[in-house]
């Protein structure tokens, strides 16, 4: 209650006009813009949104309900929504979002718009364009990104999803599907697609275009142009 006061004294006492610097190392926010520097600051140090907040730039600790970087955030983020244009640390909330990670997400669903280096863990989804690092999903939906340099990791049910894979897709019970191609190795309880295959597939059933390397499962299938190749238990082409 205390600290509460302080606050609505310093925003009736300091209003935005008046302030001749652009940084602080402690910023409180109830709802933007009801906090106690305004949206263009940025922040060296701890920020508290009891509901909503935004800044330019935040280095250090983030916490509360909505929590907005409009430009670069580094370091930590916890709260139900953590929203920044680029992010170099950790992320923990309901959703989280950036246009570039070099980190950590981790919530229900989490997206980093144009690539994401570093490790995506999410229970429902994760969604980037460029994946160099990990996507682990937990249940229910799965991975997508458009190119994978790494891996998707499904521990229980789901599904991975990309264009072109150079590294694994792993799924229990699920499938995997690379509409263009995959260097690497593709696993799954039930099902594997790679357009052109380069690696290794295996699982109940696996399918792709052109091969070179190895299908193990229940039914294996190649086919290219009007050709179909269908193999039981194994099949390879170098």
């Amino acid at each position: 209650m205390r600290l509460l006061l302080v606050f609505l004294i310093l925003m009736i006492l300091l209003p935005s006009q008046a302030l001749s610097w652009t940084w602080t190392p402690l910023q409180l926010s109830v709802w933007e813009p009801f906090q106690m520097f305004p949206e263009n600051f940025n922040v060296y140090g701890i920020r508290m949104n009891l509901a909503y907040g935004s800044n330019q730039n935040l280095t250090g600790l983030d916490i509360g309900g909505i929590n907005v970087v409009a430009q670069s955030q580094k370091g930590g983020q916890l709260g139900l929504i953590n929203l920044s244009e680029d992010s170099w640390g950790g992320c923990a909330g309901l959703m989280n979002y950036s246009d570039n990670l070099h980190g950590l997400q981790f919530g229900l669903l989490n997206t980093a718009k144009n690539y994401s280096a570093g490790v995506q863990l999410a229970g429902l989804m994760n969604l980037a364009d460029h994946v160099k690092g990990i996507q682990v999903h937990i249940c229910v939906l799965g991975n997508g990104a458009v190119s994978v340099d790494g891996a998707q990791l499904v521990l229980l049910a789901g599904y991975n999803l990309t264009d072109d894979l150079n590294g694994l897709q792993m799924t229990m019970f699920g499938f995997n599907y690379a509409n263009e191609s995959v260097s690497g190795v593709q696993f799954a309880m039930l099902y594997n697609y790679a357009k052109n295959l380069n690696g290794l597939q295996f699982g109940l059933v696996n399918a792709c275009e052109s091969l070179s390397g190895v299908q193990i499962g229940l039914v294996n299938v190649i086919r290219k142009q009007e050709k179909m190749t269908i193999m039981p238990l194994i099949n390879f082409k170098f």
